[in-house]
């Protein structure tokens, strides 16, 4: 199985789950939104803030979007060697909060943090790595950051260090310890942990094929707000082998999808309101769908329904 940055193709090929293994703004998908997140919240292994009231500051400046104030409150801890003021510096400087997006100076923090003991920073890092951004682009460092942080118990490192075995990237290719580290990322509630083995059950990649099985991990995923995981579980519940029809749940399922974007799903959805199937036929509704999903590059079937409709 093929897995790519970012996001699926319209093939059903299990692919572009990779970004987040840095999860920003959901999306652009990208995953990780890390700001300070407590050991026991993530089950991870890591050190805490020696300073948690400057952090503490900065994550409430940062809740009413006072940038400028969150920054001087990170930074203090940050400047004391501090792995979350350091970590949190960083994700400012990334995303451009109320200052100049830098991926070179985020790069630089994150390394610190890293340094210190940060296994969030270490896969941020390790994201930044792999994509070139701020650093030059190195896939070995990459998978050496995400193994690190997969060694503390972090998600999003055992995601990463999975696909990084999964792929071969890092010079270190391992599909059964691969699928050993999504189970782990999965059973601490990564959501693209959980959408990936949705696909491997649904597929029979490396595991015996289950749908049922791949029902509860593409739900356990669409449950955290993942537009993949909703789209292929809508895919699932019209019907598959182990899995009875439930035509009302899979038109909810994609109208989620549908709403976050996703132009399969928002297809799916078009074709169920033409046909009444899991909802009152609605064409006019049908035909907003369609366009929506060809606007956003969908299946090339839907110019066809386009036609129909607008007869």
């Amino acid at each position: 199985m093929q897995t790519l940055n970012f996001r699926q193709n319209n093939d059903l090929i299990p692919a572009l789950r990779g970004i987040f293994h840095h999860l920003h703004s959901h999306l652009r998908l990208r995953f990780l939104i890390v700001t300070t997140v407590s050991l026991a919240a993530c089950g991870c292994v890591t050190a805490q803030s020696t300073y948690p009231d400057m952090v503490n500051a900065g994550d409430a400046a940062m809740a009413h979007k006072q940038y400028a104030s969150a920054l001087r409150s990170y930074m203090k801890a940050a400047e004391r060697n501090d792995s979350w003021g350091e970590l949190n510096v960083a994700k400012i400087y990334e995303n451009g909060q109320g200052v100049p997006k830098d991926d070179a100076a985020a790069a630089d923090w994150y390394a610190k943090s890293a340094q210190h003991g940060n296994p969030w920073a270490m896969n941020s890092l390790g994201s930044m790595y792999e994509e070139g951004r701020g650093v030059a682009k190195d896939a070995v460092k990459a998978a050496d950051l995400y193994a690190r942080s997969a060694e503390q118990g972090n998600p999003w490192g055992l995601y990463n260090h999975a696909r990084a075995l999964e792929l071969g990237f890092g010079g270190q290719k391992d599909i059964a310890k691969s699928l050993q580290l999504y189970q782990k990322a999965a059973e601490l509630g990564n959501a693209w942990a959980q959408y990936t083995l949705g696909d491997k059950y649904a597929a029979g990649d490396g595991v015996a094929l289950n749908n049922k099985t791949a029902v509860e991990w593409y739900r356990k995923s669409a449950d955290q707000g993942n537009a993949w995981s909703q789209y292929k579980l809508g895919v699932l519940l019209e019907g598959a082998t182990d899995v009875p029809a439930d035509l009302p749940a899979a038109f909810a399922s994609y109208k989620k999808a549908a709403a976050q974007g996703n132009a399969l799903a928002q297809a799916n959805m078009g074709r169920m309101l033409e046909n009444g199937q899991g909802t009152a036929a609605n064409r006019e509704e049908a035909l907003r769908l369609y366009k929506q999903s060809a606007a956003n590059g969908g299946p090339a079937w839907v110019s066809a329904r386009i036609k129909a409709l607008q007869k």
